[in-house]
């Protein structure tokens, strides 16, 4: 009998063990499974887009208009000096209107341009955004419709 326990004894650990691999293996299948899924939405995951066309169409900034003016050239107002100026100016507007009064007062624009820059000096020059905001303020102060938003010089070239 001493035989047979230490057998019934033997063989009720070997059933537990039998159960603990399929256990075990099950488990490490789900965290595979969960790892492998979380892998994939990290490293793949950003890639997918969803469209939100009403926010894209909304947040559009309106489109941007440019009227390059044919270059200038001008005697600067250096006392015994004989120095020149030439330039050329990109105006930037949003208003589909203002390219008609602007192409209509282009005569205006220009000659206005022109006796700013005959006015300056060479040291005048050298602060470029101050000459740009007194540009753009007397070109605005000649346009009734709307206004020039900004100013580029595509040209600047002092000799």
């Amino acid at each position: 009998m001493a035989v047979r326990r230490r057998d019934e004894q033997q063989e009720e650990p070997r059933k537990e063990k039998k159960k603990r691999p399929w256990l075990t293996m099950v488990l490490v299948f789900v965290v595979l499974l969960l790892g492998s899924g979380y892998g994939y939405l990290y490293f793949h995951g950003s890639s997918i887009k969803v469209p939100v066309p009403s926010q894209e169409k909304a947040a559009r900034p309106a489109e941007v208009r440019k009227l390059t003016l044919e270059p200038f050239v001008v005697n600067l107002a250096d006392p015994g000096l004989r120095r020149y100026l030439r330039v050329k100016i990109t105006l930037e507007y949003l208003s589909p209107y203002l390219e008609e009064e602007l192409n209509q007062k282009l005569h205006r624009i220009r000659d206005t341009i022109i006796t700013v820059l005959r006015s300056k000096k060479t040291e005048d020059l050298a602060q470029e955004d101050a000459l740009k905001r007194e540009l753009l303020a007397k070109i605005n102060a000649e346009l009734d419709i709307g206004q020039v938003k900004a100013l580029y010089f595509e040209e600047f070239i002092i000799q």
